[in-house]
């Protein structure tokens, strides 16, 4: 729930009672009326007949009720429906029934955007809160709880405390909220916007939290309308707007292998890379010749300011693999990007040339370079994982230049009960555990317990590093840890069994923490 709906929502105060005030008009006393007036002072003329209603009143601030009858049954008319709306006076007969009161103080959960707009004399804005189109409510004491017509009394924080609409469902709340559990099995009409329409005053629905906000309003003025440094399409705000936009550019991407010329006047603005701005971008795609992976080395060249992104998917900015914009065009060179990626495969690669601003876009040169892998060279060239001059699988290093992880294990050194020393400088980078990270390096200990018992690892490091447990080289995994910084120990203690070998991986935070360790063990057997 969002903060702005209730700092807390909700430490519930509870009422038993019903609602905390309805309409406030001033009601007239029951008889039957005649024909209203209809103008802003109209009043509605009273009839004799016994039976008869008075009509409404005026629907401007004066407007009151038609009188009533004089017979036992006669109704008085509706009052005005604005501030000073009077309901019609009541019969003179037992049973006349006074006009309904003007319609100006609304009940709990009606719209509003003024306190004196709702019966209970407070609303809970859109502007402050985010509740869309403002929800009227009332004050009452929390530690009370006490509320009317059907409310309930909630702990809106810093010792204000509102009664809000209750409900049993959703269609008793207005458009733009729902019917939810709020605590202790009370379910009342809160924020549950789905469009932004419903937020006239904000003008986004955060769907997530179901209140309005301000947001990015319009995706294509090249403004940043919220003031939080993402423009247009950057913005998670226009993504239902700028999705298709999106899409279309990065169909539209074209296909490129070695150097051209472009222009981004006439690019789109649907796409932003992490280190580039707002302005026109062009889209072009880069694929290995066949059967090959390698290294793709691509430079930018403008007299303007540009910036120079890839992704693995062109339409996902978390997938972006490197963003340059570092450098500015002088009197002497154009400027200059260059990216050294990584590609594999049969993999498409989306570049982006991307101008900082509008006034930026303009003529540019792309040149790519690409560096295929060849694995059997004892060379290692990204992406391969190993290359021991062969392409014969089946001795630690495949036919693909990958390492097979399983002699990676199997190899694994022996830790004994006492002490055990090594260095992750120079390991594998395979594995990962629950929490460590991916693609850092890591070395290996195997373990067999001689019997069932427990098993205590501490791991003493002066860098980041952490360790994992499991019973196979992809198995499951028994234990993980990584909660202290350099200089502190890290422990674990499992469960094991006699004679189920275990593996135990010291894994680095990062590729920097690489370094000495040592890697305790003790073991107690079963009673």
């Amino acid at each position: 729930m969002n903060v702005r709906l209730v700092a807390g929502l909700f430490v519930l105060a509870l009422s038993a009672t019903a609602g905390c005030g309805d309409d406030e008009g001033e009601g007239g006393k029951g008889g039957a009326g005649g024909a209203g007036g209809s103008g802003v002072t109209g009043s509605g003329a009273g009839a004799s007949d016994a039976t008869s209603t008075g009509s409404s009143g005026g629907a401007e601030p004066t407007g009151s009720g038609g009188s009533g009858g004089a017979e036992p049954t006669g109704t008085g008319g509706s009052g005005g429906a604005e501030p000073t709306g009077t309901g019609g006076a009541g019969g003179a007969e037992p049973t006349g029934t006074g006009g309904s009161g003007g319609g100006t103080s609304a009940g709990h959960g009606a719209a509003c955007t003024y306190d004196a707009a709702c019966a209970g004399e407070y609303c809970i804005t859109e502007t402050d809160w985010g509740w869309p189109a403002g929800a009227c409510a009332s004050l009452c004491d929390p530690a009370v709880g006490a509320c009317s017509d059907g409310a309930v009394c909630v702990d809106f924080g810093e010792a204000l405390g509102l009664c809000i609409l209750r409900c049993s469902t959703t269609d008793e709340c207005r458009d733009g909220y729902r019917c939810s559990d709020i605590g202790g099995e009370i379910t009342a009409c809160i924020p549950g916007c789905t469009v932004n329409s419903q937020c006239a005053d904000l003008g986004v629905c955060d769907r997530l939290d179901g209140v309005c906000k301000l947001g990015e309003t319009d995706c294509s003025d090249g403004e940043d309308d919220e003031g939080d440094d993402q423009i247009d399409c950057a913005d998670s705000d226009c993504a239902a707007t700028c999705g298709p936009l999106v899409d279309a550019a990065c169909a539209g991407a074209t296909p490129v292998t070695t150097t051209i010329e472009g222009d981004t006047s006439s690019g789109t603005r649907a796409l932003q890379g992490s280190c580039t701005g707002d302005g026109p971008e062009e889209l072009h795609l880069f694929t290995p010749p066949a059967g090959q992976s390698g290294t793709l080395l691509v430079v930018l060249q403008s007299e303007t300011n540009h910036g120079l992104y890839t992704r693995t998917a062109c339409a996902d900015a978390r997938t972006e693999l490197a963003c340059a914009d570092e450098h500015a065009a002088s009197d002497a060179a154009p400027e200059e990007e260059s990216l050294a990626i990584v590609v594999h495969e049969g993999q498409a690669v989306p570049i982006v040339v991307d101008a900082r601003t509008r006034a930026d876009a303009g003529p540019y040169t792309l040149e790519l370079d690409f560096s295929p892998a060849t694995c059997g060279d004892r060379t290692i060239s990204a992406p391969e994982q190993c290359d021991d001059g062969n392409t014969v699988s089946g001795d630690g290093c495949s036919a693909a230049c990958t390492v097979e992880v399983d002699d990676v294990c199997e190899d694994a050194p022996v830790a004994v009960v006492g002490d055990n020393r090594g260095n992750t400088t120079g390991g594998t980078a395979l594995f990962a555990g629950s929490c460590t990270r991916p693609n850092t390096p890591e070395r290996i200990h195997s373990f067999t317990p001689p019997s069932a018992g427990r098993l205590r690892l501490v791991l003493s490091s002066e860098t980041d590093q952490g360790m994992y447990v499991r019973t196979r080289c992809t198995g499951p995994e028994l234990a993980c840890v990584d909660a202290e910084l350099g200089g502190r120990d890290e422990t674990l203690s499992v469960s094991v069994q006699g004679g189920v070998p275990l593996l135990i991986f010291v894994d680095t935070d990062s590729v920097r923490s690489a370094g000495p360790y040592t890697l305790n063990l003790s073991f107690t057997p079963s009673p």
